[in-house]
């Protein structure tokens, strides 16, 4: 079995106490489930025992928020003092010869004994079969904890990430990029409890938009345990022509930010956030100037949260290593694309100026909505499935708006949006080889990736690949 140790919930009043404890309890239970393991869960007086011995918590307990630390152990009953002197001689005498060796011991009811005079008793039942006591840094530490009737032993306790139970805290939208900063910072809002969603706006897809799932498919599985974050998936291409036909302008990092924090602003209201968290820190880039923050903030409705603020990027780093989010790859170069001329001291009237020759509308379009469980999916649709022209008995479908489908379309497509593609796939013939396009290619990538799990064949590409294919 397992004992699992909480700190923070323990603060809380009775009734946000019994909910967070039942938070972690199913946070706890989806993650076994996976593995077809549905052990018993008992609660008592700030702890939760897990009666399984399945090696698989030693992974999965470390992971999951709310948890401060956890021990396999064994579980017994008694009614004397001397039987617990017994069983536990008999577990121990062994394991500690020729070894120095403590009692660390913890009780909780009505008993005629303290936990000092537990930690003197076995102390010295067991002293024979050591190499002696040694309090400060022993060998092997000897724990107990006496629950009313029962008592549990163990030798270890192992650290976990503390916090608050995920989905314990609200909803949170993180602008996500895949870099180093903003794995941390929704990290560090995730531990607080905040179930999180990222949205990701690409420039350069699907070299970034790979590059970012890969980074979200690290922290999710690793962290989201319990939730089954989204990813929003944005094509910010058209905003890096409009900047290139523009070189001398000078607002353009910031100009990206607060389109972006727009186009959050509108998921907020649309999906019910709490509000945004980003990775920015204070003085990191231009952009992130407490002049620049204040700007790009301003007109927002809902709550920005910087985990971040205060750290420089050698922390960041330090702490993304220690907490296995650190991917060694890098999402600057498609940063840079904004950062020619970047305004670092910014008039206010000016800025405005610009700011209203983009609508956030314009210039971040076709929206794709995947969650943590379909990652591998698109990603292999992106990596692998995609058109090449060479595929014979081919139907083409057209995820494009009503009007682009018009304006031009492939010979034979079909028009469909996203929400029709379920019902699309009931009616599909299995023996034909289906091609999805789109603007970019991320949308169609997607549909692609859902058809190919249902077992069809289909690919994807992007309009403008497609129209190449033609001219050729």
């Amino acid at each position: 079995m397992f004992i699992i140790r909480y700190s923070e919930i323990g603060l809380k009043g009775e009734k946000s106490r019994r909910q967070m404890e039942n938070i972690l309890i199913q946070n706890i239970k989806s993650e076994l489930e996976r593995y077809n393991i549905f052990p018993e869960f008992k609660k008592s007086d700030g702890r939760i025992y897990i009666f399984t011995d399945s090696k698989l918590l030693y992974d999965i307990l470390p992971r999951i928020f709310g948890i401060k630390s956890f021990s396999h152990a064994e579980e017994f009953k008694f009614r004397t003092i001397e039987e617990i002197v017994s069983i536990t001689v008999s577990k121990f005498s062994g394991m500690i010869s020729g070894k120095k060796f403590a009692v660390s011991a913890k009780r909780s009811g009505s008993h005629s004994f303290t936990s000092m005079d537990i930690e003197k008793i076995l102390g010295d039942a067991l002293y024979k079969y050591s190499a002696g006591v040694d309090l400060e840094h022993p060998d092997i530490r000897i724990y107990i904890e006496i629950r009313d009737n029962r008592f549990y032993l163990f030798t270890e306790k192992i650290e976990g990430p503390g916090g608050l139970p995920l989905k314990s805290e609200g909803k949170l939208l993180s602008l996500f990029s895949g870099g180093i900063d903003s794995p941390v910072a929704t990290y560090m809002v995730m531990k607080r409890g905040s179930a999180t969603d990222l949205l990701f706006c690409s420039l350069a897809h699907p070299v970034d938009t790979v590059q970012m799932l890969m980074a979200a498919k690290n922290l999710l599985d690793k962290y989201s345990i319990g939730y089954n974050a989204k990813i929003f998936i944005i094509d910010g291409s058209k905003l890096v022509t409009a900047i290139s036909e523009h070189p001398d302008q000078m607002y353009t990092n910031i100009i990206f930010k607060k389109l972006l924090y727009e186009y959050a602003e509108y998921l907020c209201e649309k999906y019910g956030y709490n509000g945004m968290v980003t990775g920015e820190s204070i003085g990191q880039v231009s952009s992130q100037t407490p002049q620049n923050l204040m700007l790009i903030s301003e007109g927002i409705k809902y709550p920005v949260y910087r985990p971040l603020i205060g750290f420089d990027k050698e922390e960041t780093i330090n702490y993304s290593k220690s907490k296995s989010l650190f991917m060694n790859q890098s999402s600057a170069e498609f940063c840079s694309l904004f950062s020619k001329n970047p305004g670092i001291i910014v008039n206010h009237k000016d800025f405005y100026n610009e700011i209203k020759k983009f609508n956030v509308k314009d210039y971040m379009q076709e929206l794709v909505e995947i969650d943590k469980n379909t990652i591998d999916d698109y990603i292999k649709s992106i990596k692998n499935k995609r058109f090449r022209g060479e595929l014979d008995n081919v139907e083409f479908i057209d995820l494009r708006s009503g009007s682009d489908y018009e304006n031009w379309h492939e010979p034979g497509a079909i028009n469909l949006n996203l929400g029709e593609l379920r019902n699309f796939i009931e009616h599909a013939d299995r023996f034909k080889n289906y091609v999805f396009y789109c603007k970019k290619g991320l949308n169609s990538a997607y549909a692609a990736s859902i058809m190919s799990k249902h077992g069809f064949n289909a690919y994807y590409v992007s309009e403008r690949d497609l129209k190449s294919m033609q001219k050729n």
